[in-house]
């Protein structure tokens, strides 16, 4: 390997680096200099591929642009300029722009009033508030740019909550809040045991009765939450036991239908269930082959695989098979244990009707932290007449059923 040839691992190494940074402008040089070194090769394709996606990623990211400040922000600005270390105008502005939904902005200028009074509780408090905005939202186009996002805005939200408890520990409202984010936050954050503490000390307080009230339904959340990882560690550790199965039958959902007649014929119905629930909803992706085998169209396909792409091997075989081509008109948030229906109107990804034959729908579903898996598959004609197909293999998907109406 020339000299040149070793250079290509260091830049994309770097150019991830600077992706997950936001550093765009160096990211794009990078791969531009990779096609440069290595044109018409593979390194070359992911290059020019990461650039397309970088590209849409911009423009996805323009749309968002906010309108422009309103008057008072201006005037907040404006003052903060002649006394850029004044907390309560920077906590002031923060709460504006809070109000306002824009939370990226609030965050920015929270911090630096801290940065300035780290001691400052209630410029802690609503960067509390803003954190917990930022990550109920759904997936997005930004986890493309940096797969830890999410992760890391868990942390960072756990960090300023146990800091505005230190600072003021008798405050039940703070209390309430890292108890409940404790219990909602995922498993790796290792903070359930807390939240539960702190639920309880909000319950054993003179705390207000609806504060009280909703302690104890965290409190029960919490609690199933602790149930479930006996569960996960039966059927992860003893999958073969005859316990596993217990909690596979206890886990079995009701099935329900829909109205076919509410949809013009023909049509594919895919009716499936998922039969397990991990610490973490689970990855699933629902798409057509044809009988060879070839790629036909995606029907649904979870937040993450769907916005992450090619940097997910959670769902291994709908990636090598679709190579992504069209996720982002049916990417959605994730679905979890239960009964899930799907119409498929046969046509394929390009918006043509597919013509007769025989077709395979195909389920995938991949769990975390257990590393449970399953890839179910129906094989369905889809001719001149109706035809059903039901499949009952597996416990993660243990029924599948492809209806054909013509």
């Amino acid at each position: 390997m020339d000299a040149r040839a070793q250079l290509i691992p260091a830049y994309q190494y770097l150019a991830t680096g600077y992706q997950k940074q936001g550093e765009l402008i160096k990211t794009k040089s990078l791969y531009e200099k990779i096609i440069e070194m290595a044109p018409g090769t593979e390194y070359a394709d992911n290059a020019q591929t990461n650039i397309d996606n970088i590209v849409l990623f911009e423009k996805w990211q323009a749309g968002l642009i906010k309108k422009p400040d309103n008057p008072i922000i201006k005037e907040l600005k404006e003052k903060i300029e002649k006394e850029p270390d004044n907390t309560g105008l920077l906590i002031e502005l923060g709460k504006t722009y809070f109000d306002a939904e824009n939370y990226e902005e609030a965050e920015k200028i929270l911090k630096k009033a801290i940065s300035v009074d780290s001691s400052n509780v209630n410029a802690h408090k609503l960067l509390v508030y803003v954190l917990t905005e930022m990550s109920e939202k759904e997936y997005d186009q930004t986890i493309f740019m940096d797969t830890d996002f999410r992760t890391n805005l868990v942390f960072e939200l756990t960090n300023v909550l146990d800091k505005v408890v230190a600072l003021a520990p008798d405050d039940i409202e703070m209390r309430l809040h890292r108890g409940i984010a404790g219990v909602e936050m995922p498993f790796f954050a290792g903070k359930l045991d807390q939240g539960i503490k702190d639920l309880e000390m909000v319950i054993q307080s003179d705390a207000p009765e609806d504060m009280k009230a909703q302690s104890l339904y965290w409190l029960g959340r919490a609690h199933q939450k602790k149930a479930m990882t006996y569960w996960i560690k039966v059927v992860s550790d003893y999958s073969k036991s005859e316990a596993s199965q217990f909690v596979f039958n206890e886990l079995m959902p009701s099935v329900e239908r829909i109205d076919p007649s509410q949809y013009k014929k023909p049509i594919l119905v895919i009716d499936f269930i998922l039969g397990f629930r991990d610490e973490l909803a689970p990855q699933t992706a629902v798409w057509i082959e044809d009988k060879d085998g070839k790629f036909i169209k995606t029907i649904y396909v979870s937040g993450f695989s769907g916005y992450a792409k090619g940097k997910q091997i959670n769902l291994p075989i709908r990636a090598n098979v679709s190579k992504f081509v069209d996720v982002d008109g049916v990417t959605g948030a994730s679905i979890d244990l239960g009964h899930h229906i799907y119409v498929w109107d046969l046509k394929d990804n390009s918006g043509k009707k597919v013509k007769s034959g025989e077709y395979i729908i195909k389920v995938e579903v991949s769990y975390w932290p257990s590393m449970k898996y399953q890839l179910a598959s129906a094989k369905i004609n889809l001719g001149k007449k109706d035809e059903q197909v039901v499949v009952e293999e597996g416990n993660l998907i243990p029924y599948l059923e492809a209806k054909y109406l013509h």
